[in-house]
């Protein structure tokens, strides 16, 4: 039996061919890398199964979401401000 991360990497290849899919649709087709249940048994169910493509595939998932791949740019530190002079101490 092949294990969890090679099932993952061929259904994120198939789903950026084929774009991702519900159960019932994937069942319905006729070019999946396996069966629906050999696809979804190790990880519990689709939901955690599309969880861990996201997580583990993010380019293959964006492309079987039709999204774009976003790199967030660290944010630039906050200026600042000028200290001001310290008080003398009255006497």
């Amino acid at each position: 039996m092949a294990n969890k991360k090679a099932i993952l990497k061929q259904l994120a290849d198939y789903f950026a061919d084929n774009g991702m899919m519900t159960p019932t649709e994937y069942k319905a087709a006729d070019d999946t890398p396996m069966r629906y249940m050999v696809a979804k048994r190790p990880f519990g169910s689709w939901a955690r199964m599309q969880n861990m493509l996201r997580v583990n595939f993010p380019d293959q998932w964006a492309k079987a979401n039709k999204e774009e791949v976003v790199v967030e740019k660290p944010k630039p530190a906050p200026k600042k401000a000028a200290k001001a002079a310290p008080k003398k101490a009255e006497k």
